[in-house]
């Protein structure tokens, strides 16, 4: 995954729960969108060691139902964090009020940057 300023990351969110491994990755319960600002970039270019993690909580980000079922879920409280492991590899976790966690498969990335030098043709 590339991930670049000012473009929107979206990340398909599961619901953790025994069946999450018989589940069809195409087909997620909530997609979560967040715009990578400056600063949430800066912080997912880095790559913690093997043994760390890093948590990043996200204060602004939407989330889009792809289920009927979870569309109640969206008025919900919640709180969203990203997870950045060793690799780098990033993913997403949402909880609930009520208990819930839903959760993003890992995904390898590497950030891109754009640094205004345009190669002329």
């Amino acid at each position: 995954m590339e991930l670049s300023e000012n473009t929107p990351l979206s990340l398909p969110l599961f619901l953790l729960n025994d069946q999450l491994e018989q589940r069809d990755m195409a087909s997620p319960d909530l997609i979560m969108e967040v715009v990578l600002d400056e600063t949430l970039l800066a912080n997912l270019c880095q790559n913690p060691k093997a043994e760390e993690n890093m948590s990043i909580n996200l204060e602004d980000y939407q989330l889009h139902a792809q289920q009927a079922e979870f569309e109640a879920l969206l008025n919900a409280q919640h709180q969203a964090q990203l997870l950045l492991n060793h690799g780098p590899v990033l993913s997403a976790v949402l909880s609930l009020d009520n208990d819930q966690v839903f959760i993003s498969p890992p995904m390898e990335m590497m950030p891109t940057f754009d640094l205004g030098e345009e190669e002329d043709s």
